[in-house]
């Protein structure tokens, strides 16, 4: 078989364009490595009995579900067209990870199968996908126990290391109890044949008389005789659990050192940023909420990291006691998935090993959720998911938002229902202020509803965003947008006419009601070194009614801050609660305090956090006494500035 990376174009009637160039195998990884949207894989067979291929993958259960190929006479080649149905593009397209094809004679035997096929993600490194993945499970575990707050992600860690700790106590029990077996395992009598002296032969069977009487002057014969064997169930299942023991620990280890590289690069944006406090433009006070707005974000990175390291080193700890688990003789066998049995019920230590074993497979945060780690997945598909877990646990654990429902057994019920997450929402309560002419904040209850995927039919046409967020403080509903765009972009100006095309066209101009934002995310930085917002093309009527409300901002497992920026914009310019705080989401209002008319200062009133941002209005604004014939109206005429975006 040889496999070549080819151009297609599923919607002609000659779908293969090209042959661009054969996919070269990869020696050290023992595979054929690619990249996605380089272009579909294609296959040559010269074997002539080859009458059917199919694309598969580890962890397909019947032949069903392997996709069959087409030939294609005029470049003979076997391609896989994708199904517009399943909105599934060709292989090789926008899928990540590993499979390999089968080639079929007539009667439907394989004659002829491939090496493995791993194709990597083109927008992520390998280090970041797999973060993607691992995250998906871990917001999950989080989520199951999101039923309260304001939470926060060190009320997160503390019980990480809390959960490391105790899994590490209980692996020390259980490495014990492992190691008194390792004296008397349990042994069972198996028959196998051996090479036995005839004159040690003690009982004669049907074959052994006949070799005999063939081979009279052979000394040794094959007879079957009973063995002590340690291969039995129950060590194969201990086996087992510790094998899924250090699957999950490992992506909790993981975890910890993402977690410490964020708050490393955190901690050096921090650092810098306290350095170059010498703005000349700001008064004593700004400059002192500032600096002490850093030095608590700071302290708070530095407790953090110490969290995490202790998580780190328990995780640690467990993995390398688990192997020696492993490493102990008589579990040098195969696997097979734990269960209760006679041995583990009546024998003591055994008993003791299948408890220890249960228990910590069960154990929170040990316990996976849910099976992300599948062979081959659809890129974009895998990334929106991420990106709709990651929003909800942002807004509970950053932006102090409360869901109505739990939101893990929500997603699993829905699951049930409908297979799929398409059309879910979720509803999120908090208290929020708003600071105006009036000494006292105002207080109201602020409702948001989160949908994923939920058409909306006041258009011509039926629109889908990915999300939309819907607002609603008993005196107004406000809707905002975000829509996942994985895809490869050639350039800066392809960004800005996606952004034209659906930002603009699609979610915000046809719309008789305007969404306060319609912004992209996207996992590659795009010149935009945090929110973008985009009205550059438009006339000047067009850029202050747009101010704000079109752009995009890079979102991915190291960058999720950005989210928490666009929550800023939205809760504090866009809707005029300006006195919340989205850093910390504490629940109590912001202190405040004002320069003349123009301009006031905030401070979050958490002790732990005290970020620091200004609301300025500018002075060429309608109805002001230095309006110029451009004014902004009083809507698009305030600024905010933040100290906590680096």
């Amino acid at each position: 078989m040889e496999l070549w990376i080819a151009e297609i174009k599923s919607t002609s009637e000659r779908p293969i364009q090209k042959l661009i160039s054969p996919l070269i195998f990869n020696e050290e990884s023992n595979c054929y490595i690619a990249s996605e949207y380089e272009g579909t894989i294609v296959v040559k067979t010269s074997n002539s009995k080859v009458q059917k291929v199919f694309l598969s993958h580890y962890g397909v259960t019947s032949n069903e579900q392997r996709i069959p190929l087409i030939y294609d006479e005029q470049w003979d080649v076997w391609y896989d067209k994708g199904n517009e149905l399943e909105e599934r593009s060709p292989i090789g397209i926008n899928q990540c990870g590993t499979f390999f094809f089968e080639a079929e004679d007539g009667e439907g035997y394989i004659i002829d199968r491939s090496s493995d096929v791993y194709i990597t993600s083109s927008l992520l490194t390998e280090e970041e996908f797999q973060r993607m993945k691992d995250e998906i499970v871990n917001m999950l575990e989080d989520l199951l126990t999101a039923n309260e707050g304001p939470a926060t992600p060190m009320k997160l860690w503390r019980g990480n290391v809390e959960a490391a700790r105790h899994a590490l106590d209980q692996m020390k029990k259980l490495h014990e109890v492992l190691l008194e077996l390792e004296d008397e395992p349990h042994e069972q009598l198996i028959r196998e044949y051996q090479l036995v002296p005839s004159s040690k032969i003690k009982q004669f069977d049907v074959k052994f008389l006949i070799s005999h009487r063939i081979f009279p002057f052979k000394d040794k014969f094959s007879i079957p005789v009973n063995v002590r064997s340690i291969d039995i169930p129950e060590h194969r299942m201990i086996r087992w659990g510790l094998e899924r023991l250090i699957d999950y620990a490992d992506r909790y280890l993981r975890q910890a050192r993402n977690r410490k590289r964020d708050l490393c690069r955190r901690a050096s944006s921090l650092i810098s940023a306290l350095s170059n406090q010498h703005d000349k433009h700001l008064n004593p006070f700004e400059k002192e909420r500032i600096v002490n707005s850093i030095k608590k974000d700071l302290h708070y990175v530095i407790e953090s990291f110490q969290l995490v390291s202790e998580s780190e080193r328990h995780w640690t700890k467990f993995i390398e006691l688990t192997d020696t688990c492993l490493s102990l003789h008589y579990l040098s066998v195969d696997e097979e998935e734990l269960e209760q049995t006679h041995l583990f019920t009546f024998s003591p230590l055994y008993s003791e090993v299948y408890q220890y074993l249960d228990d910590l497979l069960n154990l929170k945060p040990l316990k996976q959720l849910s099976n992300t780690y599948v062979p081959l997945q659809k890129s974009p598909k895998l990334y929106e998911i991420w990106c709709l877990l990651s929003i909800i646990h942002s807004l509970i654990y950053e932006c102090g938002f409360i869901p109505t429902q739990n939101p893990y057994i929500q997603i699993q019920r829905y699951l049930q229902r409908k297979g799929g997450l398409e059309g879910i929402s979720f509803t999120f309560n908090r208290p929020v202020y708003r600071y105006k002419e009036y000494r006292e904040p105002q207080k109201t209850n602020l409702t948001l509803e989160v949908h994923y995927e939920r058409p909306f039919l006041d258009t011509e046409k039926s629109y889908r965003p990915d999300f939309t967020f819907t607002f609603r403080d008993g005196f107004q509903a406000e809707t905002a947008f975000l829509d996942a765009k994985y895809k490869p972009l050639p350039n800066w100006e392809h960004w800005i006419e996606i952004i034209r095309d659906v930002s603009f066209e699609k979610y915000y101009e046809p719309l008789p009601k305007k969404p306060i934002a319609s912004f992209l995310i996207h996992p590659n930085k795009l010149n935009d070194v945090s929110v973008h917002t985009w009205n550059a093309t438009m006339n000047h009527r067009k850029q202050e009614e747009l101010r704000h409300r079109l752009g995009s901002f890079e979102y991915k497992p190291s960058n999720k801050k950005e989210f928490v920026k666009w929550m800023n914009m939205l809760l504090h310019y866009h809707l005029g609660y300006n006195g919340v705080c989205m850093h910390c989401g504490t629940h109590l209002p912001a202190n405040s305090n004002s320069e003349g008319g123009w301009k006031k200062y905030f401070t979050c009133s958490n002790r732990a956090c005290e970020a620091f941002w200004v609301e300025s209005v500018c002075f060429n604004r309608k109805r002001a006494r230095r309006a110029q014939k451009d004014a902004h109206d009083p809507s698009t005429a305030t600024l905010f500035k933040y100290t906590k975006t680096f």
